[in-house]
């Protein structure tokens, strides 16, 4: 058994870290309680905070004291619990991976969180929160050594100050600002617009009732006086900044959001412990993962019409490895041209799409035969509301027309290959994604069939893949049966894999 006296604490500030974090939190209710329960007594209202401060901080710092760790030369031991004490052992053999975290109050106190994982769970098995950043170095250049069979001498040891220089060198791939920027562009999002949405939604007792006042007068107005006086091409060119407005707010999130979790992009390689990828990236929380070459288990490449057009891609690499969001996913370049992502594949030992690569289409009948289905659905609900409600209604079938085209597109895109030691999987129009999966990692390969596939000899083939998306699986849609028991067996065949 380990001395209690080895074991450690935490860094001292990271009460106030939590504490912070805590506070912030609970700003929102202060609020709250100012304007209804206390109403408006600044009093009361201060006595609470000071009240609640103290008790968060109370908490906190008991919580610290009862949590203490200990990093030995085969396993880190972690004590932790307040009334109901858990004592958990992690063997530096059992570790995947391990990741450093810093929000913008960690980098201000100069701390680090660090996360532990071993595969057991979707998330992090052990979290350090929070070290010094030199500790925290210190722990997970540690971690990689053992696993490169270097014992760690006792100057090494987390505590002793003593950080081991890591050799700089060129990174696989980088962005600066204005590759963020790009990248921003093609990331649209509501995000913005939905959280602005649901700050008002809470503070409304805050806007004073005269700024309402306007909308109901506008209200209380006959809706002829207002419009009839406006000509049809100011109706239709108010609709369309409405449209321009809600476009650029789309835009202007994507590309806000982007530069928050992308700042600093960089992609390195690092050869201590287990080889592998080593991203840094984050505005305010800056995170710093390893994701070792064997537990990446494909390659994703994203795009679409307008960002292929400009010649970009995102690169992803579906792996085990976990970075405490349960993610599978990880970007390892979020805007890339085609002659950038080659030699990050080859780092991983995945091939890309060549020249000499034959792509196989899938049947027509994945697109018309949904194509059908939505007109018919749309015919019955139109003739079916235009009877009873009002003829307006039968307009729309006319939204059969967009569903058929996108069908179509999505079928036109929908293409697989085979190589030596691969399958290549390409799905989507609006938004490609190109599937590299090395056939050494399949799992399991599934062909079915529906009721509709069935009077066309058609079946889809879904390959299981470790890591992957149980929604979202890596799926070939509408190829003969013939087709697809054949790309099992090859899938499946034992000297592939070898």
């Amino acid at each position: 058994m380990t001395d209690d006296t080895q074991f450690r604490r935490l860094h001292p500030l990271s009460i106030v870290l939590k504490s912070v974090t805590a506070i912030g939190q609970n700003l929102i209710g202060i609020g709250v309680l100012y304007f209804s329960v206390f109403d408006r007594n600044i009093a009361l209202t201060s006595l609470a905070t000071i009240t609640l401060i103290a008790f968060i901080i109370g908490v906190f710092a008991l919580i610290w004291w009862r949590f203490t760790y200990h990093v030995g030369t085969k396993e880190i031991r972690i004590k932790s619990g307040l009334l109901r004490r858990n004592n958990r052992s992690i063997p530096f053999d059992r570790i995947q991976d391990i990741s450093l975290e810093r929000n913008l109050l960690n980098r201000l106190l100069g701390l680090a969180t660090v996360k532990l994982e071993t595969g057991a769970s979707a998330g992090e098995d052990g979290k350090l929160d929070a070290l010094s950043l030199t500790d925290a170095r210190i722990l997970r250049d540690m971690l990689r050594d053992y696993k490169s069979g270097i014992t760690a001498g006792e100057g090494d040891m987390p505590g002793t100050g003593q950080s081991p220089q890591a050799e700089e060198r060129p990174p696989l791939f980088a962005m600066d600002n204005r590759r963020i920027f790009i990248a921003g562009l093609f990331n649209f999002s509501f995000i913005l617009l939905t959280i602005l949405a649901a700050i008002a939604q809470q503070l409304d007792f805050l806007i004073p009732d005269q700024f309402l006042r306007p909308l109901y007068r506008i209200k209380e107005f006959d809706q002829d006086k207002i419009f009839n006086g406006i000509s049809f091409a100011l109706q239709i060119a108010g609709l369309v900044g409405a449209l321009v407005s809600l476009l650029f707010m789309g835009v202007f999130s994507g590309v806000i959001l982007t530069f928050i979790r992308e700042y600093g992009f960089r992609l390195d390689r690092v050869d201590s412990g287990r080889p592998g990828f080593r991203r840094r990236r984050g505005l305010f929380t800056l995170t710093d993962m390893v994701m070792p070459f064997h537990r990446v288990q494909a390659a994703i490449i994203k795009t679409g019409p307008i960002r292929s057009h400009f010649g970009w891609h995102h690169l992803q690499f579906q792996s085990l490895a976990g970075d405490g969001k349960g993610e599978s996913d990880h970007s390892a370049a979020p805007c890339a041209r085609l002659e950038e992502i080659d030699p990050i594949l080859a780092e991983a030992g995945i091939d890309n799409v060549t020249d000499e690569l034959e792509f196989l289409p899938v049947h027509p009948a994945m697109w018309w035969r949904d194509a059908l289905i939505w007109t018919a659905v749309l015919l019955a609900v139109g003739i079916a509301n235009g009877l009873l409600s009002h003829p307006a209604a039968f307009g729309l079938v006319f939204l059969a027309i967009p569903i058929s085209i996108v069908k179509y597109l999505n079928w036109r895109h929908h293409h697989y290959a085979l190589s030596d030691t691969h399958l290549f999987v390409r799905r989507g129009w609006w938004r490609s994604k190109l599937t590299i999966l090395p056939i050494r990692k399949v799992q399991t390969v599934d062909i079915g069939q529906s009721p509709l596939d069935h009077p066309l000899g058609l079946a889809s083939v879904t390959v299981g893949v470790a890591g992957g998306s149980s929604m979202a699986p890596l799926k070939i849609c509408a190829i003969p049966l013939t087709a697809a028991k054949a790309l099992r067996s090859k899938l499946i065949s034992p000297a592939l894999k070898t």
